[in-house]
């Protein structure tokens, strides 16, 4: 082995410790980490510049340069801000031909972990031997804010595709005390084919309908008054409180949660016959209408074992298979809330690394809006290739349902 395949080789190992630390080998997040940390960068450059343009106004803004940084978790592609003069270079990012340890990466992630709490993120600048006063760390601090609060009051769109809902359990700090609270997280397909978070809030104490109904007023004072479809968990109420804003909607429970449920309430062998049939079901039916029939039938056939779990599942037949009502391209997308979840997942690996809990709502809300901005920059960037091929069939089926509605009320 030459001296270039031993340095590849222990520059790879180094790679896989570093990651190894924040995502297993097998976690569908890892890619998503370095993309994190790219963000993380973007924004704290910017508002490195905003601190110097603050005090050179002779000085403006002068675009930016992309650059590769090579860290341990991989190459970071980033954006460099820079200034009419070429006089301001970001305190953070390290010298050119520097080479970059791991415990660089360790102090961005510190950023992430710490969530911008002032007195972390004074211990991880010093660390970083950065020369900011405490009023500059305090303006970057707030600018990280003030565009989290944008994103939460920002005007959405009239019309939706679908709402894929879901309630991000975890432990966050208040004033003293470290308290249980729900994150209610709302991804959106717009009618193009595109996903965004649409909003994010968190409530104190557990999951509830009060707090759902709270969450689609504000999307709908927000702009979002019609939608097609919305994908959510079975929880107790939410059928009601979807009802209640978007009339319209057609409802999905999600079925992997069913397929869960199925194996939580019946013994191994039937379990596994009973989601087999669902599986079947879901790619021999031709309809909605045949699949709530095949549905219904197939419950008839465990009603008598299991009298209580077969009645409250037959009776939501309609909201498991909702998806159907749609062209087969589209139902892969709107059967499950795996999407929503699957942003979470990244939040929750954040909120392990942090000792279990979010020192504030603030922080735990600024790790999603980042999630957010990852996304949005890379997989979300141009809609959902299968999604779009149907933007017809979802132009339709809105103008049926709501442009027809309109006319005839």
């Amino acid at each position: 082995m030459n001296k270039n395949e031993i340095y590849e080789t222990a520059k790879n190992m180094a790679v896989e410790q570093v990651l190894n630390m924040y995502c297993s080998k097998d976690d569908p997040n890892r890619p998503a980490l370095k993309q994190l940390l790219e963000n993380l960068l973007d924004y704290f450059m910017l508002s490195e510049r905003s601190v110097y343009l603050a005090k050179n106004e002779n000085d403006k803004g002068n675009g930016f340069y992309d650059r590769k940084l090579a860290t341990p978790v991989g190459s970071l592609e980033i954006s460099v801000p820079r200034t009419r003069t070429g006089n301001f270079r970001p305190s953070i990012l390290p010298d050119r031909y520097k080479r970059v340890d791991s415990s660089y990466t360790d102090l961005l992630m510190s950023l992430v972990v710490n969530g911008y709490s002032e007195s972390s993120l004074v211990q991880t600048l010093k660390a970083l031997n950065l020369p900011y006063s405490e009023n500059e760390i305090l303006k970057i601090k707030e600018d990280l804010k003030n565009e989290l609060q944008l994103f939460k009051q920002r005007e959405l769109p009239t019309s939706a595709f679908a709402l894929i809902i879901d309630g991000y359990h975890c432990e966050v700090k208040d004033n003293s005390k470290v308290k249980q609270a729900t994150c209610y997280v709302v991804l959106g397909i717009d009618l193009e084919g595109k996903k965004d978070i649409f909003g994010i809030y968190t409530f104190f104490g557990k999951e509830n309908k009060a707090d759902w109904m709270k969450v689609f007023d504000d999307l709908i004072t927000r702009g979002l008054k019609e939608v097609l479809i919305v994908i959510s968990d079975d929880f107790p109420g939410i059928i009601d409180a979807v009802k209640l804003a978007y009339p319209l909607a057609d409802h999905q429970l999600c079925f992997v949660h069913l397929q869960r449920n199925v194996r939580k309430h019946m013994t191994k062998e039937d379990a596994s016959a009973f989601n087999k049939s669902l599986d079947r079901l879901k790619i021999s039916s031709s309809d909605f209408d045949e699949a709530v029939l095949k549905f219904k039938e197939l419950c008839d056939g465990y009603l008598s074992k299991y009298p209580r779990f077969i009645k409250a599942i037959s009776e939501k037949a309609e909201f498991y298979l909702a998806h159907m009502k749609y062209p087969e391209e589209l139902r892969k997308h709107i059967y499950t809330t795996n999407a929503v979840e699957s942003v979470n997942s990244m939040i929750e690996k954040i909120r392990v690394n942090s000792g279990g809990y979010f020192q504030s709502v603030e922080v735990l809300e600024i790790n999603i809006y980042l999630q957010r901005e990852n996304l949005r920059r890379t997989k979300w960037k141009n809609g959902v290739p299968s999604i779009r091929k149907c933007i017809n069939n979802i132009t339709q089926l809105y103008n049926l349902r709501y442009k027809l509605e309109t006319q005839n009320s």
